[in-house]
């Protein structure tokens, strides 16, 4: 076997590992653009899953293919990209979010979820305390922003934190739904990796460069929260 086959095999081998990881990291990104979209971080519309993928590849094929073989660390470079990615983005487009009426919404509930929860500028995770319980905001909110009725059902079966076999009602639906739009970026990008990206602690905590037990500690704060305002 020439060194041309060689090159060839070996590249659409590790095209063929991508390809694998891509139904995987889909639902994560379709999301994390739902949620900056809805928080007015981006415009509507203007950004697709598709494309912050293609791009991640073309910048995984640039950085990594004949460095990396072993498909899960292919799967936490491609997940890793995406995330520095989106968060850049949200970056560069958050002066939108000034513009927009959720700003007024959600301001003062996430500087007072803040209060409790702290990121470094290294991603570093830390939980003060418990998060609020919120339940006495419920009547602050005129025009609550809601997600999706399959990004609620996950959120809730992956953090077994309700019978799913039993409807929330409209006033839990709506505490929920406070509670996750109360989250710092930061912080519900870790659930999401989590929950739609259904990574473990372990892969989050290699793919935002801090410990597994930060990583732990953040996700299952957030879960407690969740379950005061639901049950």
């Amino acid at each position: 076997m020439n060194e041309n086959t060689n090159s060839s095999k070996q590249h659409n081998e590790f095209g063929r590992k991508i390809l694998s990881i891509i139904a995987q990291v889909h639902p994560y990104v379709k999301h994390r653009l739902y949620t900056a979209e809805t928080r007015g971080v981006i415009p509507h519309n203007m950004y697709n899953s598709t494309g912050i993928i293609d791009d991640a590849i073309v910048k995984l094929y640039e950085k990594y293919e004949g460095k990396l073989s072993d498909e899960q660390e292919i799967k936490l470079k491609l997940f890793s990209i995406v995330s520095q990615r989106l968060s850049l983005l949200f970056i560069k487009e958050a002066f939108h979010k000034e513009t927009m009426s959720t700003n007024q919404i959600l301001g003062n509930e996430l500087k007072l979820l803040e209060e409790n929860m702290e990121m470094d500028v290294n991603d570093d995770l830390s939980m003060e305390e418990d998060l609020d319980d919120i339940s006495y905001h419920q009547a602050d909110i005129k025009k609550p922003i809601y997600l999706y009725a399959d990004a609620e059902k996950n959120i809730i079966n992956t953090l077994d934190m309700h019978d799913s076999r039993i409807d929330i009602d409209k006033e839990k639906r709506m505490a929920f739904n406070k509670v996750y739009n109360w989250l710092p970026l930061k912080t519900s990008n870790v659930l999401d990796l989590f929950v739609f990206g259904k990574l473990n602690y372990d892969e989050i905590a290699l793919i935002k460069g801090v410990d597994t037990q930060s990583i732990k500690k953040t996700i299952q704060a957030v879960g407690k929260t969740f379950r005061k305002n639901l049950n």
